[in-house]
């Protein structure tokens, strides 16, 4: 046992510096105590080993009192040994768990919880637009789901930025839905053990789970401190790099992908006012509702001017204050804000009339131009695009070769520019249609015309010659 923990130290120092992601300094520090422990053990049996050999000494010699002190101390460190050997073999279990989780990108059944979190997350809202307005009531249950939606995407993102703070987050959030529930049932009347026991049964698992798994425990272990918080800023200003053909071939992709998801996020803000969740004014004629490759470009210039310009005033508030809820509280002041000024300065050079929008009659509006209801909802689209969507892409698109980028580019881009003729150059069928009707009728009235001056021309000519 001592030998193969030697081993594992070893393997872990000789590999620090060819391969840091595969056995971390943390797992070093557990394979030295490991080794440690192992030693402390053998030691143990050694001295158990001692203490009944004499004890074995003091029968032979007849003296009773002699037997049970010696008797005693062999207990003592046959007991000693026994809770040194427990201690070596967690403490080796422990070493060995740190070296096989030490891979940051190896979540193992963490991915699996991870994807079922974002499934129950697009489940839910897809539910939500099936809903009627008038026709439904939410009662408790469904608030509680609603709540969970909100907790499962703050769990994504602790298990994606593999927070140590996540396993203690599962464990209460798991809690208080089995207390709540089974509370709530209770008060009801309708409470019955087994109908409860498969209602909590997602939450029973992610607490048993979250509490024993030796993969949560070995690789969810990063901090929330200003350490943490520095290595996590200097990797995302990397990001952040203009003088760069390769900034600004990923600045155009997203260009692209955000003018087309902008899209669908429009229909989806639209349907939460069709339902009556949020308020607003709905219009089934738009062409929101067809054509969903049809690329709004505002939202491609929204998501470039995040990473323009917002992304790195978030990383100068996370440089100043040193605190991610500092510098996240006032970056979703200053993204709300500058949004908002960008809407205002937009309609009061297009939408002087209110006739592309009007929110006359939405609180805290000013000159129908902004609200504080989109102001607000813009905050947390700009907030969400720089503190995660944004730096979660460039970290994916690093690990993808750079030749290959280059020909996504190309591809994006040239699909982009299909788009672009169908819908902003093509002519639409019953455009066409009337088009080639009308020219017929020209051609048709002009040949009429041209007719009529025939005759006229051969009456005269008829009676001038007469």
């Amino acid at each position: 046992m001592l030998l193969d923990f030697e081993r594992a130290l070893d393997a872990a120092d000789a590999s620090v510096g060819a391969d840091h992601a595969a056995i971390t300094q943390a797992a070093q520090l557990d394979a030295a105590e490991a080794v440690a422990m192992a030693g402390i053990a053998m030691e143990s049996d050694d001295a158990a080993a001692e203490a009944k050999r004499l004890a074995v000494i003091s029968e032979r010699g007849g003296d009773r009192e002699a037997i049970k002190v010696a008797r005693k101390k062999a207990r003592e460190a046959r007991k000693k040994a026994k809770a040194d050997h427990r201690a070596a073999t967690k403490t080796a279990r422990k070493a060995y768990d740190a070296i096989r989780y030490s891979d940051p990108t190896g979540l193992g059944f963490l991915a699996v919880i991870q994807v079922f979190l974002a499934a129950n997350i697009i489940f839910t809202t897809f539910t939500l637009t099936t809903y009627i307005k008038g026709s439904y009531v939410i009662d408790f249950d469904q608030i509680l789901n609603l709540v969970n939606v909100m907790l499962n995407g703050v769990t994504f993102w602790l298990i994606w930025k593999r927070k140590k703070v996540t396993r203690m987050w599962v464990i209460i959030v798991s809690l208080f839905n089995i207390t709540v529930g089974t509370a709530f049932n209770v008060m009801m009347g309708s409470f019955d053990l087994e109908s409860q026991i498969i209602m909590c049964s997602t939450d029973l698992f992610m607490l048993l789970y979250f509490f024993f798994s030796s993969r949560v425990k070995a690789t969810l272990v990063e901090p929330f401190n200003r350490r943490a918080l520095g290595e996590d800023l200097d990797e995302e200003e990397s990001f952040f790099r203009p003088k760069t053909w390769e900034f600004w071939r990923n600045l155009i992709i997203y260009f692209i992908i955000f003018s087309i998801v902008g899209h669908w996020v429009e229909a989806a803000v639209c349907l939460l006012i069709k339902y009556g969740i949020v308020p607003g004014v709905y219009d089934p004629t738009s062409q929101i509702w067809s054509d969903w490759l049809y690329p709004f470009p505002v939202y491609g210039i929204g998501f470039c001017a995040c990473a323009l310009l917002l992304y790195p005033l978030k990383n100068f508030l996370q440089r100043k204050t040193g605190s991610v809820g500092v510098s996240l509280v006032l970056s979703f002041i200053a993204n709300g804000l500058v949004c908002t000024l960008i809407e205002f300065t937009m309609g009061m050079m297009v939408n002087q009339d209110l006739q592309l929008w009007d929110y006359s009659t939405m609180f805290g509006n000013f000159m129908g131009q902004v609200c504080l209801q989109n102001g607000l909802f813009f905050a947390f689209l700009a907030t969400l695009m720089t503190w995660v969507v944004y730096p979660a892409l460039e970290r994916l698109f690093r690990r993808v070769p750079n030749e290959f980028m280059t020909i996504v580019f190309v591809g994006v881009v040239v699909g982009y520019v299909i788009l672009m003729a169908l819908y902003y150059i093509n002519i639409p069928q019953s455009e066409y249609e009337g088009a080639i009707k009308q020219a017929l009728d020209v051609a048709g009235d002009g040949a009429g015309a041209s007719s009529g001056s025939s005759v006229v021309a051969s009456a005269s000519l008829g009676s001038s010659t007469s």
